[in-house]
């Protein structure tokens, strides 16, 4: 069964990759256009340093998400790093638990934002700013996904049930 899942999140990594690469590479347009007219021409929009800010916030979410996967996200391992493979762990399924309830609680609270920012529009951008807001449950969702698959994998090497497959 966590091999079925990991390849569906494998097929979901592979979506994420490619939809951070198509915005890192509109991120470049876009920023280079707005230096072009600002700095050429003297006439700047307000539009593109919006819209690369909202792709940029999208990015990092996703982006979060496939950091959990890697277990890849920022970490002090000054102590655990002298324990053992079951006892890192162990400390990962805690760790992983742990940003998971905070996760949910961040996931509750982003859906109300999304509602409430649906009565507004952007400044620049004639969208609601519920398409901005809508970044922190897609990417917290993606992160709660992530995190199952961490727990099970971690789980396994902690009852010494098979070796740890990074990937």
């Amino acid at each position: 069964m966590l091999k079925i899942y990991s390849k569906f999140l494998d097929i979901l990594e592979y979506i994420e990759k490619a939809f951070l690469a198509v915005t890192g590479f509109a991120l470049v347009v876009i920023l280079l256009y707005q230096v072009v007219m600002r700095y050429i021409f003297n006439s700047a929009a307000a539009w593109p340093e919006e819209l690369a800010r909202y792709i940029f916030i999208y990015d990092v979410m996703i982006a979060a998400a496939i950091a959990v996967r890697k277990n890849s996200h920022l970490q002090i391992d000054m102590i655990t790093r002298n324990f053992s493979e079951k006892t890192n762990a162990v400390f990962t399924i805690v760790s992983t638990l742990v940003g998971m309830v905070f996760l949910v609680y961040l996931l509750m609270y982003s859906i109300t934002l999304c509602q409430t920012g649906a009565k507004t529009m952007c400044t620049a951008i004639p969208i609601s700013m519920a398409v901005p807001y809508s970044c922190i449950p897609l990417g917290v969702c993606l992160m709660l996904l992530t995190s199952i698959e961490v727990i099970f994998k971690k789980l396994r090497v902690a009852l010494g049930k098979s070796e740890e497959v990074d990937g």
